[in-house]
């Protein structure tokens, strides 16, 4: 079994905090080494995607995206005080992007899932790329570490 990763320890532990991202912390582990997630800038706004590469886990994704809905709506209903409380910062700014007026889109594909935030505001526009430039910063860092070749000479 693989030492547990520091980085995904700590993301559990902040999960657990927040009432959209609790409901992935029992899956993550299972689904992250057979997950891409994608981001794209559009002219409008930005879409997030996740694909399963692993057919046998597709419907535990779907299943867990399902639960991530459902809270994530219940979010944007929160009231502001309870939301900062409730939230960890991702969620926040997502949930102020909606606020602000972005329209948010979401759809499951055939290997994962597709979530859209757009706008026909600039304005609205502009909070939404700020919110993909956070989402890019946050994937880069929660990337599973490559698996090294091992570069070290084995001594005898």
């Amino acid at each position: 079994k693989a030492a547990p990763n520091p980085q995904m320890e700590q993301w559990k532990a902040e999960a657990m905090k927040c009432a959209v991202c609790k409901n992935m912390v029992g899956s993550m582990e299972q689904l992250m080494p057979v997950m891409k997630m994608e981001l794209v800038k559009l002219d409008n706004g930005m879409a997030m995607t996740g694909a399963i590469t692993d057919p046998k886990l597709v419907a535990t994704y779907h299943g867990l995206c399902d639960k991530w809905n459902g809270a994530f709506t219940a979010a944007t209903q929160m009231a502001d005080d309870q939301a900062k409380t409730d939230l960890c910062q991702h969620c926040q700014s997502m949930r102020s992007v909606v606020k602000a007026g972005a329209q948010a889109s979401y759809g499951k594909t055939e290997t994962g899932d597709l979530l859209v935030f757009s706008s026909s505001d600039p304005a609205v526009q502009a909070k939404i790329s700020d919110l993909h430039a956070q989402c890019v910063s946050m994937m880069s860092q929660m990337e599973m570490p490559k698996e090294k070749k091992s570069a070290e000479k084995k001594k005898y």
